[in-house]
């Protein structure tokens, strides 16, 4: 079947949600405010995964492979699963017709993967990313070394730039972009 595909992943929605979460009750004086508003209202399912307050890898691909199979069983067809269990990130592919979808089918999509997200994986997924995250240090380096990635595929790229100016710079061509982010990150580790 060729049909179109529609990549998705998990972090533009975290963001969102995230930024939408509700008022914060002050739990734990390390986790920012969203943070503690997603963990203190989630679901049971996540609340048994953050009840020793951390997030491993298996845990976080426990929750991500639920929030799969919600989606899966809400009528999206999903193909080319794969999980990082290094990085804990993910990848897969969202599978249509023959016919582009329209903003009746995206709207489906959204509110399923909204729905499957918030069920199963978005607080785990909000913790590890925190638990996860590149120290000022770490992350400096990090765009240093997809700076000069960049730049040895051909952009010009000014020293110092910021992770916006970085995206901006090799805005057409986002897979170049990625590679390049994920070497700088591989480098970290």
């Amino acid at each position: 079947m060729s049909g179109h595909r529609l990549r998705v992943g998990f972090v533009a929605f975290l963001l969102v949600v995230a930024a939408c979460s509700g008022t914060p009750t002050a739990t734990d004086p390390e986790f920012p405010p969203w943070l503690e508003t997603m963990v203190a209202s989630t679901t049971d399912f996540q609340k048994e995964i953050l009840l020793d307050g951390e997030v491993t890898v298996d845990e976080l691909e426990k929750a991500i492979l639920a929030n799969v199979q919600c989606q899966t069983e809400n009528g999206v067809e999903i193909r080319d699963f794969v999980f990082d269990p290094f990085g804990g990130g993910y990848e897969m592919s969202i599978v249509w017709g023959e016919d582009r979808p329209d903003d009746s089918d995206l709207e489906s999509l959204d509110a399923i993967e909204e729905m499957c997200t918030i069920e199963y994986s978005i607080a785990v997924e909000g913790m590890f990313m925190f638990q996860n995250q590149s120290t000022p240090e770490e992350l400096s380096a990090e765009l240093a070394r997809t700076a000069q990635c960049l730049r040895e595929k051909g952009f010009e790229v000014p020293e110092g730039a910021a992770q916006q100016q970085l995206q901006g710079i090799a805005a057409s061509e986002r897979r170049i972009y990625g590679e390049c982010r994920q070497l700088a990150q591989d480098q970290s580790n």
